[in-house]
């Protein structure tokens, strides 16, 4: 802190007077749901850090994205982080970085499989990579990739598996770890809903040569937009980097890259093609202040979660994913599936939840492959996916923020529960 005090009274008591009005204001122009998806995590102390950085005209990526990548690797156990400015971002390098020279992992065509009920650009990064992605069905039980259809769709040409741990419900690594071994596969995981999720005794995103992490507003914690690679060593940490910032070799050792040969100057070589992915101070900023915070955070949500679920599992009409004994996730919101059995449609659930002041979305985006832009990739078109169709046309979820109080799922559960009584 150069300019601005952070233990600074006066500036504190402005910066809460401010918050408590923006509160008021928000409240008063959404009337419409009393229950929202997400609500704002930061507070008095990420917006002094902001101003400090704004004030000592440290904006675009310096010391305290480094700090922060730094804290990050300590809470995540693994061998490094690299920040930049947004999950999707994040998913883009990695793909990237498997294809990097000097010493890529895999080749363009090579075929890549992703379960197709995820975010898009999961997707789209290892279509824009150059990899052949094959789909992979999910389990409707778990949300997560089904493990049968994964092991039939391997093939010859199969080379690598991007998981997704869905609404932060630990894929049964044991499985997958089975399966890569037993294929000679490559395997990157997207932890962008499941930040402190775990499988046995270790975090999800150490088990891949990397990981994916997203910071967006509504996720476990924020830094507005914004994003991070985990990576498994060194080579992979340092290949990201050059990715992130133009194929320029800054902030990387680049004692392997020979420069010696060229005639460039040291401090501006590139190396490699690359993108401008950084993130700025403002999002590191945040970002120091959310991991303190991410663990108390992710307490709230999960006892808030078990109440709820509590709820759930004594009631026929609905259901929430299966959870293997090793696992323990971190649930990234409240995800349900209406049974079989169901009196009712998904439609007429959220159309009653949504006129309680309750908002509703699917789950992620249901089946992809359902979606207008299938039309112009085959890869949407090779297969059906069953798992995938009946999340689809049977899945929600529900908000599960860290500012909820109990009160507040005991008035959601009520509110469940006179929609059930009709039937």
């Amino acid at each position: 802190m150069n300019l601005i005090n952070k233990d600074s009274d006066k500036l504190q008591g402005v910066i809460e007077l401010l918050l408590q009005s923006s509160s008021r204001i928000n409240e008063s122009k959404n009337k419409k749901y009393w229950y929202p998806l997400s609500k704002a995590t930061y507070g008095v102390e990420e917006i002094i850090e902001s101003l400090d950085s704004l004030c000592t005209f440290r904006t675009t990526m310096w010391e305290k994205t480094l700090k922060f990548e730094r804290k990050f690797t300590e809470f995540q156990g693994n061998y490094d982080a690299v920040m930049v400015n947004s999950g999707s971002s994040a998913d883009l390098l990695m793909c990237h970085q498997l294809l990097c020279q000097p010493n890529p992992k895999l080749e363009i065509g090579d075929e890549i499989l992703i379960p197709v009920v995820t975010w898009p650009t999961q997707i789209w990064s290892a279509m824009m990579a150059g990899l052949k992605v094959k789909l992979v069905d999910v389990d409707r039980e778990t949300l997560n990739i089904d493990l049968n259809d994964l092991k039939n769709k391997i093939s010859k040409k199969t080379k690598a598996i991007f998981l997704v741990h869905l609404m932060g419900n630990p894929v049964n690594m044991d499985s997958i770890l089975e399966i890569i071994d037993d294929n000679n596969l490559i395997l990157i995981e997207d932890c962008c809903e499941a930040l402190g999720a775990e499988w046995g005794d270790k975090k999800v995103g150490t088990f891949g040569t990397a990981s994916s992490f997203s910071f967006f507003f509504s996720h476990h914690m924020t830094t507005m937009e914004g994003g991070l690679i985990s990576c498994s060593s060194s080579e992979v940490t340092d290949q990201t980097k050059i990715l992130r910032g133009h194929g320029w070799t800054r902030n990387v050792d680049t004692t392997g890259y020979n420069l010696s040969e060229f005639d460039v100057d040291s401090r501006y070589a590139f190396v490699n093609w690359g993108f401008n992915m950084r993130p700025t101070e403002i999002q590191a900023s945040f970002g120091l202040h959310q991991l303190n915070k991410l663990s108390n955070f992710n307490s709230t949500r999960d006892s808030l979660s078990k109440l709820f679920f509590d709820f759930v599992d004594n009631n026929s009409h609905i259901y929430r994913p299966k959870v293997h004994f090793k696992s323990k996730p971190s649930w990234f919101s409240l995800p349900l599936v209406l049974s079989e059995d169901a009196p009712f449609t998904r439609k007429e659930f959220v159309s009653f939840l949504e006129l309680n002041g309750v908002e509703t979305r699917p789950i992620v985006a249901g089946n992809l492959s359902r979606h207008p832009v299938s039309q112009y990739f085959p890869e949407f078109k090779e297969y059906t996916f069953s798992g995938a169709d009946y999340i689809h046309d049977n899945g929600l979820y529900l908000g599960l923020s860290p500012f909820s109080t109990k009160k507040d799922i005991e008035k959601l559960i009520n509110i469940c529960k006179l929609f059930f009584k009709k039937y």
